[in-house]
């Protein structure tokens, strides 16, 4: 089995491609959360009455399946 020797040109362009996505990605983040200091990520999150009633789930859902067909 014949290995051939590493090619830095294969990887150094994707390589600097994606560090430089990170870095991007990270002022990205560090803005999101800087401009929203006072709101919640997961505020939404929470159901309207604060309890998650099954049954009517399940009849939400049969309904949005019987539409679907």
């Amino acid at each position: 089995m014949d290995f051939e020797k590493f090619d830095w040109k294969n990887w150094l362009f994707p390589t600097i491609c994606f560090f430089l996505f990170c870095y991007s990605m990270t002022f990205v983040i560090i803005y999101t959360y800087a401009s929203n200091t006072d709101v919640s990520l997961f505020e939404n999150a929470k159901p309207q009455n604060g309890v998650v009633d099954i049954a009517k789930f399940k009849e939400e859902m049969l309904k949005q399946i019987k539409k679907t067909n």
